[in-house]
Order: C-alpha cells, then sequence, then structure tokens
C-alpha cells in the first residue's frame, strides 16, 4: 500500500496559520479545484457519504477523492492526548450545525501512523482541511468553538471560489447528537423515575470527564426537579425559589435565592445557595434574567 502523501497530493505547501489560529487562504482562492476523475458525484440534494466518518492508510485515497467534490476537514487524534476527545466532540458539533458543508474525518494517529508521518504533524490533535485535494493546516491542540467557527467558514468561503461547491445530503438524524455511551445510564435511570440513582450517576459522569457541559445541564436539571418535584422539605428556606421556578417565575426565583446569599454569613449555606442559582441558571439557558442574575451574584460573591 501507498502511504499517503498531503503534500504530493496537493502539489502545493500547506499554508501556515497564524499566531491567531487563522487561515490566509487568499493564495489559493481564485485556483480551480482538480477534475478528479474518481471524485464521488452529487446525487439530489447532496453527496450520498457520511457527515462524520474515520479512516486509515488504506481508505485514505477516498478522503482525498471526497476533497474534490466537498470540502474535508481531518482531525489527528489519539486517547493518548486529554485535549483529543474534547476537539472531537466540538468538531462533531459543528460539522452537524453545518448539515453537510464539509465532511468531517477522523484519524487515530495510533491506527494509522503513517498519515500522521506524511502529514509531519508534532502534536495532537492537529486539525487540518483538505479542498480539492490541496492540504490547509488549521490548528494544533485544544482551541475553543468560538474560535474554529471563523476558520471553518474561511474554508468553506475558498472552497466555493475553487469550485468544490457540492454538499453532503444530511437527514434530519444526522444533525442530532449521539447519546454518550456513559450518559445512558443516567438517562436511564432518569426516565425510570429514580432521581436520587440519576444524580448519583451524572456526578460520577462529571468526576471523570469535568469538561462534559452537557452532563452538568443534565444534572442541574435532575437536581431540580428531584428538589421542586419531590418530597418538599417545609424547613428549607430556598425551597419557595423552586416553587417559582417551576412555575415560571424564573426572575422571582433567582430573587429569592439572592436574597437568601446576600443576608447569609455561613460559607457553606453561601456555596450551597450559590450552586442552587448554577443549577437553575443551567436550566433556564441563556435570558436577560439569568444575566441580570449572574451579575448580582457576582457583586454578592466579591
Amino acid at each position: 500500500m501507498n502511504t499517503p502523501d498531503p503534500r504530493s497530493a496537493s502539489e502545493a505547501v500547506p499554508t501556515p496559520v497564524d499566531s491567531h489560529g487563522a487561515v490566509d487562504l487568499s493564495a489559493r482562492a481564485s485556483a480551480p479545484a482538480a477534475a478528479g476523475s474518481d471524485a464521488p458525484a452529487a446525487a439530489g440534494e447532496g453527496l450520498h457519504i457520511p457527515l462524520i466518518t474515520t479512516t486509515d492508510e488504506e481508505n485514505f485515497q477516498d478522503v482525498m477523492s471526497t476533497s474534490q467534490a466537498v470540502p474535508v476537514v481531518l482531525v489527528m487524534w489519539s486517547a493518548r492526548s486529554l485535549e483529543s476527545k474534547p476537539t472531537l466532540a466540538m468538531l462533531e458539533e459543528i460539522a452537524r450545525e453545518q448539515a453537510g458543508a464539509f465532511q468531517l474525518v477522523e484519524v487515530d494517529i495510533d491506527q494509522a501512523p503513517a498519515i500522521a508521518q506524511a502529514f509531519q504533524i508534532q502534536a495532537v490533535p492537529t486539525v487540518v482541511a483538505l479542498v480539492g485535494g490541496r492540504p490547509v493546516p488549521l490548528f494544533q491542540g485544544a482551541a475553543a468553538k468560538e474560535q474554529v467557527l471563523p476558520i471553518v467558514s474561511q474554508i468553506l468561503e475558498a472552497a466555493a471560489q475553487m469550485g468544490v461547491t457540492a454538499r453532503i445530503a444530511v437527514a434530519a438524524e444526522d444533525t442530532v447528537a449521539p447519546t454518550p455511551p456513559e450518559h445512558e445510564a443516567p438517562l436511564a435511570a432518569e426516565e425510570n423515575g429514580n432521581l436520587d440513582e440519576a444524580i448519583a450517576l451524572w456526578e460520577h459522569v462529571i468526576e471523570l470527564n469535568p469538561r462534559d457541559e452537557e452532563a452538568k445541564s443534565h444534572l442541574s436539571r435532575v437536581r431540580f426537579a428531584a428538589r421542586a418535584y419531590g418530597e418538599q422539605n417545609t424547613d428549607d428556606p430556598a425551597a419557595r425559589a423552586d416553587a417559582l421556578f417551576a412555575a415560571g417565575d424564573a426572575a422571582g426565583a433567582y430573587e429569592v435565592l439572592l436574597d437568601l446569599l446576600a443576608a447569609s454569613t455561613d460559607a457553606k449555606e453561601r456555596e450551597a445557595l450559590r450552586l442552587r442559582l448554577l443549577d437553575l441558571f443551567r436550566v433556564a439557558g441563556s435570558s436577560p434574567e439569568v444575566s441580570k442574575a449572574r451579575t448580582r451574584l457576582a457583586m454578592l460573591l466579591m
């Protein structure tokens, strides 16, 4: 088998990433994409290929062929890298949101070392775009979603100018994030009405992966449900906040907890009230009421 060589395939040196992680694609934007005879053909509303897939050395030429028709974002990762899994999750989220504008291809370099060698990567994760068979380095290491989105937009704009304009045909289920295996047990406990068990299971998931924001949101929701709809603690002055929140008065609920926090001098009690507020913030999501309450909370904690 021939080792995939991105430099020879592109006949161009990849554009370097600048100090801010942005990619200068202006030098490539006017170049037409190569019309490879083995490039996948569009069918109906788009290419009938996976939105998110994996590859190895044996199938890498298929990825190069795909990039002749639709941009490919290639992420090279390793289970040995703590930054790899969050990066994969973030890129998968962007791929689903873009709904077929590019294909995300994941490469486990421990299983496909020749690909990593061909791209001469120095760290994992490393993310490279392939447009018309041409590799364009994007970034390496950890990156926030808000940093990556403009880079992806640049790649898509350059691809359009190069004639790489096909899309992937996606169904509604393709744009929905799959349930992580570690979430299945706590979700099942919730479905069965075992809220205390679900809370313990969500806490364990977060202990193993402190970056799992989805699990934190689930935990906040279940803790609120256990308080608001379970056995009421009439001795808990904060219980009124849960009742107000359940009735749709989020601002009133925040005010009750913030007033209690302002009046308390006990460190343990103040921390419990802070965590209770954060639970409600996560359940409510972004809103002007949440922003206002967060501001007052920050001032009270100073």
